[in-house]
């Protein structure tokens, strides 16, 4: 996916969605070959060209959002997980309403890790 996305960049500049989509795949797969580190900093490296070229709450910016809280919490980086969970779930709820299914799966989330902070377990 490094190598699609390289060549995405070079045809519609690095900015360009494909180029996205292909970095975040890549850091994805990253993730689930363990690569935890690094596929965080490549996701917050796509989301940080996203929030430059695309709104915050695009579907996009969730999504991204959305992987590097996951990451964070199964990482056992419970408090660094809720400081992207919570502002994600306030924007979910305001602009898809707290009925939807991803806003619910990070109120879950949420919940977690309240339960795992007030346990005096990993932060």
């Amino acid at each position: 996916f490094e190598a699609l996305a390289d060549v995405y960049a070079r045809i519609a500049g690095p900015t360009g969605e494909q180029s996205r989509a292909c970095r975040a795949q890549a850091a994805r797969c990253r993730a689930e070959l363990g690569q935890v580190t690094d596929a965080l900093a490549a996701l917050q490296g796509v989301l940080n060209v996203v929030r430059a070229v695309d709104s915050d709450v695009s579907e996009e910016a969730v999504e991204l959002r959305h992987n590097i809280g996951l990451l964070l919490l199964a990482q056992g980086r419970a408090t660094e997980a809720r400081q992207v969970l919570e502002p994600l779930h306030q924007d979910m709820c305001m602009v898809f309403g707290p009925d939807d299914e991803m806003t619910a799966e990070i109120a879950e989330a949420l919940a977690l890790i309240h339960l795992d902070l007030d346990g005096d377990a990993a932060t």
